[in-house]
């Protein structure tokens, strides 16, 4: 059997185990043709899951580069979160480099998790004058990124990704699907203590890698400390860690 055929099989089956959960696993670039964006008002949640299924699409698409790559990328907003693992340090970047462009955009620094819109005078917008250094910026007619902001000014918010790859273990498989399930059985934990409702997209995000739930979300949609209390007291869980939206 192939790499890209197991590969597959093993999106196959994250996908299915968190689907079981209500956790869909899903995502965009500047040719993005889906029914989601073409919406005459999309909903951030729904563009979240264009973006999540466009990155796996060009992933398997890429197949023949990322051998022994299985990529879990969740999405919640401006920030957005890989995990999975991969056979090396070079393939990890290769995924990296990939959720970048698909996203349109760029890291801030070297290595840090600040992005920022790869791309500004090719967004279809007019030069304006700007800062003290008398430079040009383009304010665009159309997003230069996929990057959202609620005040129209899209060169100037920031987001973040998150790359958690993991160097593939002896076992890739299991380790995938005890990933998948640490995420399900998270989920079910917030529901059974009605902490929140952890199936609402427009509210929360889960993903698991190696004993860690990272929590995507709105800060102010629940409570962060009972979060943490009823993960940590869920079996096997090591470490909660949120990840929110940069302020404008």
């Amino acid at each position: 059997m192939s790499g890209k055929t197991n590969a597959g099989l093993n999106r196959v089956l994250c996908a299915g185990l968190l689907l079981a959960a209500c956790l869909p696993v899903h995502a965009v670039r500047a040719d993005w043709d889906f029914s989601v964006f073409t919406a005459e008002n999309p909903s951030p949640e729904g563009m979240d899951r264009a973006f999540e299924y466009e990155a796996y699409r060009l992933m398997d698409e890429h197949a023949g580069r990322l051998q022994g790559v299985d990529a879990v990328v969740t999405r919640f907003g401006n920030t957005i979160v890989i995990t999975g693992q991969a056979q090396g340090e070079g393939d990890r970047a290769r995924v990296d480099k990939l959720v970048l462009e698909v996203a349109g955009v760029k890291r801030e620094r070297d290595n840090g998790s600040i992005v920022i819109p790869a791309r500004t005078r090719e967004c279809g917008g007019k030069a304006m004058a700007s800062n003290t250094k008398r430079k040009s910026i383009v304010k665009p007619d159309k997003d230069c990124s996929s990057l959202r902001s609620e005040d129209g000014l899209q060169l100037q918010v920031k987001g973040q990704v998150f790359n958690h790859i993991a160097i593939a273990s002896s076992d890739p498989a299991r380790q995938l699907a005890a990933a998948a399930l640490q995420a399900a059985q998270a989920t079910m934990s917030l529901l059974d203590a009605g902490v929140v409702n952890a199936t609402d997209r427009s509210v929360i995000r889960l993903v698991a890698q190696d004993g860690v739930i990272y929590v995507l979300g709105n800060p102010d949609a629940f409570s962060q400390e009972k979060v943490r209390a009823t993960l940590m007291a869920t079996g096997g869980i090591s470490d909660v860690r949120f990840y929110f939206d940069q302020p404008e």
